[in-house]
């Protein structure tokens, strides 16, 4: 189990976890309606700093973004003697949109923007830390991703303390596409509810620091955690829930379940994403646990949701509290769970977390504040039984197109991805084709790093709402994005069904990479794993450097 140390919240509602946890007691929001939000037509809900608080936050020569992170973790380091400068201490950020306000200023990747790796490697060498920064980018669940990976990497007795930070920011580039989807609430969401509409977007820094060190009986530890794939569609989740309900299947036993105070769902307020995790909640038999959901007070913070939601949980149920649900009336969901419509008392001091995210991934994560016992992890070795190398060959991208129809297949759906999609797309299946027979999908996963990820993708969707004469965003634009998509790409075509993880780093770092293989490898033991660099620059600028792993027989 990994203790956790300290904690913060820097949001609109306050700077602090005890500012933010006395705002979100007393029922307060940051929601709010404003017409022309950040330039674009219509009037949206959003969870945003007034200027006076960012203000306070902003740092010269550093962007929103950047800013928010040092902030946040500044204040959970100020309660601890963990050491940054200790190459034992790791620094690693969940993050779905990171640098994106940026990209849009400027649009010819100059000035502030940088990619996502570079960005934290800049944040940790402001912060002090010394040993290489990671980036973690599952969309929904990358805060879930990131305390997951952070455990193990101290299981692993790879570094002694964590510092774990999700973090994302309003820009017009992420309420332009979630708009595109016609997925946006213009009044506070309401999630689970009969009436909801739809989700609110909100910014919002929180930190986790963990160590391995033994400390009190009753100190708040990560006990276990899930990650996984619905293997169904990248942006629509699996109607049965399956994907969530697996996820805590496997990290509540029954000697577990009989100690949970709560669930705290992910509850977006979506349409679809509620319904599927009431059946996900039910069918895990946690229909009875009083399930609450938070989302009404932020919006959705994305990176940050996992951590913040995870924080508020711990603090309200230190006072022997569940939180309700803000706005929550009537039921309107098909799955039977116990929604939270007032405060509630309890005395258990155990909850777990469940969250989802485009790419058909998700996530449950377990906390408690008392012992549990918990799961030993030993080293795995591996063989590699494939690899493959993929560069543009004066070719540019017309080369991956014909890999794909030479050694694929010749399905309508890769002519709709971006490019860095299409590159991991035919590496991943080059690798895959006649190599998974006899492998259980829940035993496959997905373990791929990068440096630019989505960038052109994110470039293309820029130009569809930068000029408010000709505002057209695309969802099919938009989805590619976000660079873990196309994991969920691969596990649909392929019905990977195990852990698909997108990581970000400044650079394609062995010593790194090999580093947090081994910590999935000892945690998942999966029976096959794709992973490797996937990098796209530019259409003549590409790189796919994978491999299909197995674990050997001990």
């Amino acid at each position: 189990m990994t203790r956790i140390v300290s904690t913060n919240i820097t949001s609109p509602l306050g700077l602090t976890t005890a500012e933010n946890y006395a705002a979100v007691r007393q029922g307060r929001s940051a929601l709010r309606e404003l017409d022309g939000c950040l330039g674009l037509p219509g009037r949206f809900c959003v969870g945003i700093f007034p200027d006076e608080l960012r203000g306070h936050i902003q740092l010269e020569g550093f962007s929103w973004f950047e800013s928010l992170v040092i902030a946040s973790v500044k204040e959970a380091l100020s309660h601890t003697d963990i050491s940054v400068s200790s190459p034992r201490t790791v620094f690693i950020v969940g993050t779905a949109t990171a640098g994106m306000a940026e990209l849009a200023e400027t649009p010819e990747q100059d000035g502030l923007y940088l990619a996502p790796g570079r960005a934290v490697q800049k944040i940790a060498r402001e912060l002090g830390f010394v040993s290489e920064p990671i980036t973690v980018s599952n969309a929904c669940i990358s805060g879930a991703t990131a305390q997951m990976l952070a455990q193990r990497l101290l299981d692993a007795g790879t570094y002694d303390a964590a510092v774990v930070c999700g973090a994302d920011v309003l820009s017009a580039f992420v309420l332009a596409g979630f708009d595109s989807f016609k997925a946006l609430s213009p009044v506070e969401c309401r999630p689970f509810d009969m009436e909801r509409l739809g989700l609110n977007i909100g910014e919002c820094a929180a930190t986790l620091v963990l160590s391995r060190e033994v400390g009190k009986a009753d100190d708040w530890r990560i006990v276990d955690g899930c990650l996984n794939n619905d293997a169904y569609h990248v942006s629509a989740p699996i109607p049965s829930g399956d994907g969530v309900a697996r996820a805590i299947k496997k990290v509540l036993s029954p000697e577990r379940k009989e100690r949970l105070a709560c669930v705290t769902a992910h509850g977006t307020a979506t349409l679809f994403n509620d319904q599927m995790e009431s059946k996900a909640i039910e069918s895990a038999g946690l229909g009875d646990i009083p399930t609450t959901a938070l989302k009404a007070h932020y919006g959705h913070t994305f990176g940050a949701s996992g951590i913040l939601e995870a924080i508020l949980t711990m603090c309200s149920l230190d006072e022997g509290l569940v939180l309700p649900a803000r706005g929550f009336e009537e039921l309107g969901v098909s799955g039977k769970i116990t929604l939270c419509r007032q405060l509630a008392q309890t005395d258990k001091k155990a909850f777990v977390k469940t969250q989802s995210a485009f790419g058909g991934c998700n996530g449950a994560v377990l906390y408690a504040k008392e012992p549990m016992a918990a799961a030993a992890h030993a080293s795995a070795q591996y063989e590699t039984l494939k690899s493959v190398e993929i560069g543009p060959e004066g070719e540019g991208a017309a080369h991956l197109t014909r890999l794909y129809k030479e050694c694929l297949s010749d399905d309508a759906r890769f002519y709709k991805m971006d490019l860095f999609s299409r590159l991991a797309y035919v590496g991943t299946g080059l690798l895959a084709k006649d190599a998974l027979a006899g492998c259980a999908p829940e035993e496959i996963g997905l373990l791929i790093y990068t440096l630019n990820g989505s960038v052109l993708a994110d470039r293309k969707h820029l130009s569809t709402f930068s000029n408010p004469q000709e505002y057209y965003p695309s969802p099919a634009i938009f989805i590619n994005t976000l660079p873990n998509v196309v994991l969920g790409e691969i596990a649909v075509t392929h019905q990977i069904k195990g852990e698909t993880t997108l990581v970000m780093l400044a650079g394609e770092n062995k010593n790194t990479m090999d580093d947090i293989l081994a910590a999935t490898l000892a945690a998942t033991r999966p029976a096959a794993l794709i992973t490797g660099w996937v990098d796209c620059e530019s259409e003549n600028v590409y790189r796919a450097s994978l491999k299909l792993i197995k674990i050997k027989e001990s």
